[in-house]
């Protein structure tokens, strides 16, 4: 966790819309109407036009088709990354801020960042020079096991957390990695979350492939290792630890590989 020198805006942003799970996200459908109706943000929606996940900030080389599907909404046959950069350097070149997800699933712990789609998406912008937040709703309960209300309110955290972040960017982010728990027992519905500035968990996969029952020579999608949620005692202060006690996660990173010294 850290803190720092807040920059303030007033203005509304002029936001791109995107995620890695493609056009028919359950939670991307909820969060589009919010962030244009209720923030009253100006949206450009430019997404891949299949589920893309687990594809990290890869890019394709192309020819890549592109689909208006309708004024200021489009549709890339690609990467996420790839659909954040044609939008951000040719469809929708005003843009100021990129917004990333719903993710379906969480996106926490070193390894999850790392392999990411929606959080490669998000670090496109910040290459192209903008502000960036990707967003995950962890579940707890079971694919598409959640209620209309848990969805709603849900989205109405990540907004109020989106917004806070716009008007309140801290000084040496170059963008935000936000988990909201969505229907974890110890997150009442309706109640007050709690918002917590988090580090990335070091948690981690071993093999994300198994061989293939009937070719030798091929290996199938098949990653095993211990799951991030379950790790008994997450580390304090993680991404892992505040989202496994059913609290939003806020987790500024920047866009960079460091060095040890």
């Amino acid at each position: 966790m850290r803190s720092g020198v807040t920059l303030a805006s007033t203005t509304k942003p002029t936001v791109l819309l995107t995620n890695d799970d493609g056009p028919d996200s359950p939670f991307f459908k909820a969060w589009v109407p919010f962030v244009r109706d209720t923030l009253g943000w100006k949206c450009f929606v430019c997404l891949p036009a299949k589920p893309e996940s687990f594809v990290s900030k890869s890019v394709a080389k192309g020819p890549l088709a592109v689909d208006t599907v309708r004024e200021r909404v489009w549709h890339v046959h690609g990467p996420p990354a790839s659909a954040a950069n044609i939008a951000l350097h040719h469809l929708a070149p005003d843009c100021d801020f990129v917004v990333s997800g719903p993710n379906v699933g969480h996106n926490a712990g070193r390894a999850s960042l790392l392999s990411s789609g929606t959080v490669g998406a998000a670090m496109e912008g910040v290459l192209a020079g903008r502000k960036a937040v990707a967003i995950s709703f962890p579940f707890f309960n079971g694919f598409n096991n959640w209620s209309e209300e848990e969805v709603a309110d849900a989205v109405q955290a990540a907004g109020d957390v989106t917004a806070d972040l716009w008007r309140n960017w801290e000084a040496g982010a170059d963008m935000y990695n936000v988990n909201v728990p969505l229907g974890h027992a110890n997150a009442t519905l309706g109640a007050r979350r709690t918002v917590l500035r988090t580090g990335v968990g070091s948690a981690s996969y071993s093999s994300l492939y198994k061989p293939s029952s009937e070719d030798a020579s091929m290996y199938e999608w098949g990653p095993e290792g211990l799951r991030v949620f379950q790790i008994e005692t997450p580390e304090a202060g993680s991404d892992v630890a505040a989202i496994k006690e059913g609290h939003v996660s806020v987790t500024p990173l920047r866009a960079g590989f460091l060095s040890g010294t």
